[in-house]
């Protein structure tokens, strides 16, 4: 089996063993067992991702124009560095880059959550499904029916050093903030949510400082490429991006009142569950075409908008809703 065959297997294998992950984890915690499957299915969902990432990098690499990803974003006269900043410079490479890094991320979860695995990676394996969901609508590997001699290349304003490593910091930061909205729900499902503080804070100082570094690089790359003596604080994605930092920000100073009063519990949970939920409002806004008009960083509308807003209402109404039954347990 050719390679460009494998690769178009790799996201429905890893949504599939995701799935069953996620099934396994539910039966576990139920039957309050202790159950290695789920974990097997975990890192097969991992192995199977990692190998479409590394196969997309391949593609990329080999030019191979088969691929219609491949031809919008690459050309034969790309150099290596910009060439690996291509992976990632539409929805699909994105939507991988950001699945393949909360994949790898939960694998160190699965260490620091011990007997809280199965509940704790049920509610985390429900981020991965959506986002697999979405990037098997998204697929990078789509074929074309004919192939051209050369592909359109890199848009001119993502020639800058700073766009190969801005984007991989905001998506570990966006992978990142899932944890600390893991842990507030399972923990306040348990009625345990007194212990966030020690359990979260260096998770979500993880979360913080890499999204924090990610708007920095973004508002270098936006100051040299655009030369508008600023960098970038009107653009409403720039701004979608900030705000989740901003909360996250706030989520930082309230666990450090939280340790020191024995207080600010509900505000904590707010912030926690909030800053996630306004990462993937910002994703709405950014790959919905909501804002193509208004905004350079902005993606067309490619058939995803009413599986963004599922995705997001979802997790929006699942907060709100453990938080309304679970409010007096603060």
């Amino acid at each position: 089996m050719s390679n460009i065959a494998i690769s178009g297997f790799t996201i429905p294998l890893a949504l599939f063993f995701s799935l069953l992950s996620t099934i396994f984890y539910l039966i576990n915690f139920i039957k309050n067992r202790k159950d290695n499957t789920s974990r097997y299915f975990y890192y097969l969902s991992f192995f199977s991702i990692s190998l479409s990432f590394f196969l997309l990098a391949y593609h990329f690499i080999s030019r191979d124009f088969r691929l219609s990803y491949v031809t919008a974003y690459s050309s034969s006269d790309l150099s290596f560095l910009y060439t690996l900043s291509a992976i990632w410079a539409g929805q699909e490479g994105s939507f991988l880059l950001w699945s393949f890094l909360s994949l790898l991320l939960g694998l160190f979860l699965i260490k620091y959550l011990k007997e809280d695995e199965n509940l704790g990676m049920f509610l985390y394996n429900l981020q991965i499904l959506g986002l697999l969901y979405l990037l098997l609508r998204q697929s990078p590997f789509i074929l074309l029916q004919e192939i051209p001699a050369d592909g359109r290349g890199l848009n001119p304003l993502l020639l800058n050093p700073w766009m190969a490593i801005h984007p991989p910091f905001m998506f570990l930061g966006y992978a990142a903030y899932g944890i600390p909205f893991t842990y507030a729900l399972l923990l306040l499902i348990k009625k345990n949510f007194q212990e966030f503080h020690s359990i979260t804070y260096r998770w979500v100082i993880f979360s913080w400082v890499s999204m924090g570094i990610g708007i920095i690089l973004g508002g270098f790359w936006a100051y040299e490429t655009l030369g508008w003596g600023g960098y970038w604080g009107w653009d409403p994605v720039e701004n979608a991006s900030l705000v989740p930092w901003l909360l996250m920000t706030a989520l930082v100073h309230g666990l450090i009142l939280q340790k020191k009063y024995k207080t600010f519990y509900k505000s904590n949970y707010l912030l926690a569950t909030f800053s996630f939920i306004f990462v993937l409002y910002g994703t709405f806004l950014t790959r919905s075409g909501v804002l193509q008009d208004f905004s350079v960083h902005s993606f067309v509308d490619l058939g995803i908008t009413g599986v963004l807003l599922i995705f997001m209402l979802s997790f929006l109404i699942l907060s709100i809703a453990i938080f309304i039954v679970k409010f007096k347990n603060f």
